[in-house]
């Protein structure tokens, strides 16, 4: 679908590779209520590995990961990711205090099939999860989360908290109902995300963990991703059912 806007022809020959992180944020605002990061994936599709705060094994605990970044950022690697610039990329400075340089950050949103998609759906921002289905890349893998996110909503508590969250939002203009929706669909997902998290801990970071697939799932969907939006403009592939 064509290159980002004045990305430099020699990185292509560059390796890429993912980089996710995934913060402790139950509140509405992804920057300002991120609390910590619980958990940095690093990876393609032939080796995917997670590093967590909570880590018994030092080898996956967020400093191994950070020693990771920085070889990569060392060997010229480009660190790839949806959103990497607006979301990973300061989030790794203010935790780890680890810079990532412009030159070695590849933010997916960057490239011209994203803002294709933008123009063609009216929305401004999409999540990673819209700009898959939208190119055909399954999505399977978050469904266990949302589905836990979604019977979170039913608790008093996760309303009551959400109902707090939008009387900020309608202050900067936001209308009511849609402020009570964003903020429910942040949060009770901030808290679903966290519950898994706790459960991926106290089982010693099994890989068969539901945050384990659900953190992993994201590095191999932007992995597979990267191609698609990176093709000559064409014809967007129907979604497969999820």
């Amino acid at each position: 679908m064509g290159r980002a806007v004045g990305q430099d022809l020699s990185q292509s020959a560059r390796k890429i590779i993912m980089v996710d992180v995934k913060t402790e944020n139950t509140g509405v605002d992804a920057m300002a209520d991120s609390k910590r990061i619980i958990s940095v994936q690093i990876g393609d599709a032939a080796k995917q590995d997670l590093y967590y705060a909570d880590a018994n094994v030092g080898d996956r605990s967020l400093f191994q990961a950070a020693i990771r970044i920085r070889m990569l950022i060392a060997q010229g690697c480009l660190l790839a990711g949806y959103n990497l610039k607006e979301f990973e990329v300061p989030v790794l400075k203010r935790f780890l205090a680890l810079p990532v340089p412009s030159a070695n950050a590849l933010d997916l949103r960057d490239l011209e099939g994203v803002k294709k998609l933008q123009q063609e759906t009216g929305k401004p921002f999409l999540e990673l999860e819209e700009v898959c289905r939208e190119c055909g890349i399954p999505v399977e893998h978050n469904r266990p989360l949302n589905e836990k996110a979604e019977a979170l909503k039913e608790k008093p508590e996760i309303q009551a908290q959400a109902n707090e969250a939008a009387k900020q939002l309608e202050a900067k203009g936001w209308t009511a109902a849609s402020s009570v929706n964003y903020a429910l669909e942040r949060i009770a997902t901030g808290h679903a995300v966290l519950e898994a998290y706790q459960e991926f801990v106290q089982r010693d970071g099994a890989g068969d963990s539901l945050y384990y697939k659900y953190a992993v799932g994201d590095v191999l969907c932007e992995h597979l991703l990267l191609p698609v939006l990176q093709q000559p403009t064409a014809p967007r592939p129907a979604s497969p059912p999820i």
